[in-house]
């Protein structure tokens, strides 16, 4: 048999399309990134570098604007106090809302839907329908401007996220390992622990990285619910805008801490988070 000839222009052209794809594909990437890159720069520039007429690439670094937000003007008890936040309300989250999404998996009822429905619609509430009552019941129990307070209004929208997303990922583990793990003396807390557990662990993290990311990021209930003692990064962003002025240095170096390290943990769990919204997705239709 001849071997199938390519036409060298054929392969030219071809060499030439991927070439063309790739560079788009990096335009696109740099263009994506390019708001990241100048906010990260001008966090290292001084005050003159930043307001020059003309765009300044090319400038003495400085580490001023971290030294004064983070020690002279506090964000560093704000970092300290997102972390707890964002950590204490994704770890309750996950302890709650997997064993009770294992459950509506294996355990259906004629109300299920509607219950599975409410937890929906408590997920889709907007986030200032939910904001005021929780100021108050906060203000009356004693609450108001504590860890506890912003971590329970966090969970208001955490819980539901956590049931629908392992609820789709419990689906998709086959009941016959759960009956298999009976048969062999397993109660039903075990077969969970045992066998299930283990079969969703990339699950777990999609879902705990999304939990992270958005009580990391949320804005709304921290800036009702914290005190200045409180208050996280987002929270304490606005105090860097004052009557005397703006100091966009300072600001753009509390945005790079706040948005800069999400980044990195993104990228470095992107597989994780493909699965959580792909996986999770095709099992609950």
């Amino acid at each position: 048999m001849t071997a199938t000839t390519v036409n060298p222009k054929a392969r030219r052209m071809g060499r030439t399309g991927r070439m063309l794809i790739a560079l788009v594909v990096v335009a696109l990437f740099l263009a994506y990134l390019s708001p990241v890159i100048w906010l990260v720069m001008s966090s290292f520039k001084n005050r003159v570098d930043i307001f020059t007429t003309s765009p300044t690439v090319f400038f003495k670094p400085t580490l001023d604007n971290y030294t004064v937000a983070f020690q002279d003007k506090g964000f560093g008890a704000n970092l300290q106090n997102s972390v707890i936040i964002a950590v204490i309300s994704s770890a309750v989250a996950l302890l709650v809302g997997i064993p009770a999404a294992y459950r509506l998996s294996r355990h259906g009822s004629r109300f299920q839907g509607a219950f599975l429905l409410a937890l929906l619609s408590a997920r889709l509430l907007p986030a200032m329908v939910l904001s005021v009552p929780l100021f108050v019941l906060a203000n009356k129990v004693g609450l108001s401007g504590t860890y506890l307070a912003v971590v329970a209004a966090h969970l208001t929208f955490a819980i539901p996220f956590t049931v629908w997303m392992m609820r789709g990922f419990f689906l998709a583990v086959p009941t016959s390992l759960d009956e298999a793990a009976r048969l062999d003396g397993c109660s039903e807390t075990a077969a969970f622990f045992r066998v299930v557990l283990p079969l969703t662990k990339g699950g777990i993290a999609a879902t705990a990285i999304f939990l992270l990311i958005n009580s990391w990021n949320e804005f709304l209930f921290a800036l009702i619910l914290t005190s200045r003692d409180t208050a996280t990064l987002p929270v304490g962003i606005p105090n860097l805008l004052t009557p005397i002025g703006t100091f966009w240095g300072q600001i753009a170096a509390v945005a790079t801490v706040t948005v800069v390290p999400i980044c990195i943990f993104a990228f470095a769990v992107q597989k994780y988070m493909v699965a959580g919204l792909t996986g999770g997705a095709l099992a609950n239709e």
